[in-house]
């Protein structure tokens, strides 16, 4: 039984590895949910669901019927064809109930030790290509070989994952190693120039840091955890210096930022990164208005777009809009394309989660932790983006988190 050890071990560490890869998480948790019906098929392990998995495995099936109600209204085969795509993503949340149910009694023996080291090779592989694509391609937002948003995303977890083995290593070289591999993983989140990454990201290294405090009961670590701080000034202050003097290429211009795209929107010109956001969460508040309970599908919003436009009080035009297009953040998508009961579905999901792991903090605190921090980072990323609808996003939050129930299930408890 070694060698299907070894290969869980291996496919849970390659979402980190192949973090700097599009569509990798996506093809990762499809592999992994048919190696998962392989090994029960094959050794019919009994089904050891407690509660809390079960409560888990019913907000993941759930995430995927909450989509189905809207696809019934107004519909036809055309509109079926049409809307289909939409039910890619909510697959993955069946993909990890299956797997959840699966491996809920495998015998497996996951080697912690792999998974965290797979972390810190990825933060330094994704390092390097940051530095590459920034430095010598002059690129001014770095995306490795898949989208800006994934690259920071995934790299984010694989930090916070070195930061945690970090905190628990008892060897100095090793803890060196790992805090090297962090350092170098924040030139992603550095170099990405994703606000809303970033403000995740220390909201996410700030939360976990506290939680380890908690957790351990001493502040031993927080000389360690000073120490990564002023390493993230320092890189942070380096690349401001940088930019200044015209070595880097900034990551965002002055026609970028912020208040400059407040002032164009407040001109009635919405085609910038704030400005469109705002003006697609307008129009996502007027399709909570017109079908609350359930949202609508994307071919409904096609039917009805001229009378959402005139409700929403939106410059935009309704052949510049792609009916299908998300709205940026997480709770006004959900809202938008599902209604009041999935956006109830969804915090059914995010609770059973957290207190899935936040009760295992005892059993196994190094990757109860890593889920916990991963929630947070999301949940604060999701103001400004929807991470939960997106395939490499989402695909990779349920990877870990099956991740995370199959080692906490395995484990005996221990003193954190």
């Amino acid at each position: 039984m070694s060698w299907v050890s070894q290969t869980f071990n291996f496919l849970f560490a390659l979402f980190f590895l192949l973090s700097f890869k599009r569509a990798s998480a996506h093809t990762l948790i499809i592999v992994l949910v048919l190696s998962a019906l392989a090994y029960y098929f094959t050794y019919r392990p009994p089904l050891k669901l407690s509660r809390g998995l079960r409560w888990l495995i019913v907000a993941c099936v759930l995430m995927f019927l909450s989509v189905l109600p809207p696809l019934f209204i107004e519909s036809d085969l055309a509109s079926w064809r049409y809307n289909l795509p939409t039910l890619e993503m909510p697959l993955i949340y069946i993909f990890g109930a299956v797997i959840l149910v699966c491996l809920s009694g495998a015998n497996l023996n996951l080697k912690q030790t792999w998974i965290f080291k797979s972390m810190a090779i990825a933060c330094t592989l994704n390092g390097s290509i940051a530095l590459i694509q920034r430095i010598f391609l002059n690129i001014g937002r770095v995306s490795g070989w898949s989208s800006i948003m994934a690259f920071v995303v995934l790299t984010s977890i694989a930090i916070f994952g070195c930061y945690i083995y970090a905190l628990y290593s008892k060897e100095r070289r090793e803890k060196i190693l790992f805090s090297v591999a962090l350092l170098l993983g924040f030139v992603v989140v550095l170099f990405s120039g994703t606000r809303t990454a970033m403000v995740a990201f220390f909201v996410g290294f700030v939360f976990l840091s506290v939680l380890v405090l908690y957790v351990q009961k001493s502040l031993r670590a927080l000389t360690y955890m000073l120490v990564i701080v002023a390493g993230f000034a320092s890189l942070f202050a380096l690349d401001h210096f940088l930019e200044k003097r015209g070595v880097l290429q900034t990551a965002r211009s002055t026609t970028d930022s912020f208040t400059h795209d407040l002032k164009l929107y407040a001109q009635k010109d919405p085609d910038t990164s704030t400005g469109l956001r705002l003006a697609r969460w307008k129009v996502a508040f007027a399709i909570m208005r017109l079908s609350p309970i359930f949202g609508m599908s994307s071919s409904t919003k096609c039917k009805r777009l001229s009378e959402i436009l005139a409700l929403a009080h939106s410059y935009r035009k309704a052949e510049d809009i792609n009916c299908a297009e998300r709205y940026e953040n997480e709770i006004l998508n959900t809202l938008a394309s599902r209604g009041l009961v999935g956006l109830g579905v969804l915090f059914l999901f995010w609770a059973v989660v957290w207190l899935f792991f936040w009760r295992r903090l005892s059993i196994n605190p190094q990757v109860s932790l890593l889920v916990l921090s991963m929630l947070v980072f999301y949940l604060v990323f999701a103001m400004g983006f929807d991470p939960f609808s997106f395939f490499t996003e989402g695909s990779f939050f349920m990877g870990i988190v099956a991740l995370g129930v199959i080692a906490t299930q395995s484990t005996k408890p221990q003193r954190a």
